[in-house]
């Protein structure tokens, strides 16, 4: 956690530093279950893609690369997850929000990549259309599209690879996925 902490503000000094600071009301962080989760939101007044495509505009390629930046510092997986409105397609189009969210999580994987993250560190990318809404009683606010980047609390499995790992989150590991300690917590709750 500690060091989700400081990808956070990382992040946030990098985008000071970088002239994207007036972006920072689009990134959210917000910690879940699968780890720490980077929402970039579309705003009325900012879009990351232009209007029903999968091309990222140049402000948030460039947001994009310095969470790419940020997220360099630990090797934990990624998951990449893409979100859309509520609003539907006209009928006859080929384009619907599950092929859009898809195809902008992965345009934001390939932003990634390009900006040096391994295809290695990715576990996952998806496209969830608009099931899960981030303005749950508006389907069509503009916040609801967004892009999901979760740096995921380890990296799964035991890999040859943990053996770079340091001591600590090693330990913190071993510690949160005790057994003993996870079904003591089921029951109490």
């Amino acid at each position: 956690r500690q060091r989700f902490e400081a990808i956070k503000k990382g992040l946030e000094d990098r985008m000071t530093k970088k002239g994207l600071a007036k972006l920072r009301k689009n990134v959210r962080f917000t910690e879940t279950r699968e780890g720490l989760r980077i929402d970039l939101i579309d705003e009325a007044d900012f879009a990351m893609f232009q209007s029903g495509t999968d091309q990222l505009v140049p402000q948030a390629r460039a947001l994009i690369a310095e969470v790419s930046q940020a997220l360099q510092t630990m090797p934990n997986p990624l998951i990449v997850r893409g979100h859309t409105d509520g609003l539907p397609y006209a009928s006859g189009r080929t384009m619907n929000n599950w092929l859009l969210s898809s195809t902008r999580a992965e345009s934001t994987r390939k932003a990634l990549a390009d900006s040096g993250i391994p295809n290695n560190r990715f576990a996952r990318i998806e496209g969830v259309a608009d099931r899960e809404p981030f303005i749950k009683n508006d389907a069509y606010d503009p916040r609801n599209r967004r892009m999901s980047i979760i740096l995921g609390w380890t990296r799964g499995g035991n890999n040859a690879d943990d053996a770079d790992m340091d001591a600590e989150t090693r330990a913190a590991i071993k510690e949160r996925d005790d057994p003993t300690r996870v079904a003591k917590k089921a029951a109490q709750s």
